[in-house]
C-alpha cells in the first residue's frame, strides 16, 4: 500500500490591519510575544481552547500570520485558523515546496523551551516559496506546541535564538 504524501502550498491572503504598524507583516518579537501568550492561554484552557486557534477572527491572527497548534502524542495538526484542512493532518505528512518534511519540527524537544524552525513556505498569495521562520513554544501540561512565523531573509536562526531567550 502507497502513502500520499502531502506537499503544502499557501494560497491564503491574508491582510489584517495593525495600529501603528511599522512593518509590512510581524516582527519576530512580535511571534514570540503573540506564541507566548497562547502558550499560556493554551495551558489554562487545554483541549476547550483549540476552537480559539480555528477562528480566523481572533487575537492570534494578526499582521500577516496567525497561530498553529500541535499535537505532539498524536502527532497531529490540531488547530489552524486559515487552513481547515490542515486540522487532523499527521504532521509526518507536512512538507514544504522543497519537499523537507516540516510537521515533526514543530514538536521536537527543546527543554521545554521555545525554538525557531527554518523551512520554505509561499507567502500568502504567492506561489514562490520564501524562506520562513517559525517560532515554537511547548504549552505546559498539555500534548500541544503553538507556532507562528514570519519570513526573513537575513537573520540567522542563532541571532533569534537569543532575541527569543532561547
Amino acid at each position: 500500500m502507497r502513502k500520499a504524501t502531502i506537499i503544502l502550498a499557501s494560497v491564503l491572503t491574508l491582510s489584517v490591519p495593525v495600529a501603528g504598524a511599522q512593518e509590512k507583516g510581524a516582527t519576530p518579537q512580535d511571534v514570540v510575544q503573540k506564541v507566548k501568550q497562547a502558550a499560556s492561554y493554551l495551558a489554562q484552557k487545554k483541549e476547550a481552547g483549540l476552537e480559539t486557534f480555528k477562528q480566523k477572527q481572533s487575537d492570534y491572527v494578526w499582521a500577516d500570520t496567525y497561530v498553529f497548534v500541535s499535537d505532539c502524542v498524536q502527532k497531529k495538526n490540531v488547530a489552524h485558523p486559515l487552513n481547515a484542512e490542515l486540522i487532523g493532518m499527521d504532521l509526518s505528512s507536512i512538507k514544504d515546496p522543497t519537499g523537507k518534511v516540516i510537521g515533526p519540527l514543530f514538536c521536537e524537544d527543546h527543554g521545554g523551551k521555545g525554538y525557531w524552525v527554518e523551512y520554505q513556505w509561499p507567502k500568502a498569495g504567492e506561489v514562490k516559496p520564501s524562506r520562513k521562520l517559525t517560532y515554537v513554544e511547548p504549552v505546559p501540561g498539555t500534548p500541544y506546541t503553538v507556532g507562528a512565523g514570519v519570513y526573513d531573509d537575513t537573520r540567522s536562526l542563532a541571532d533569534l535564538e537569543k532575541m527569543s531567550g532561547g
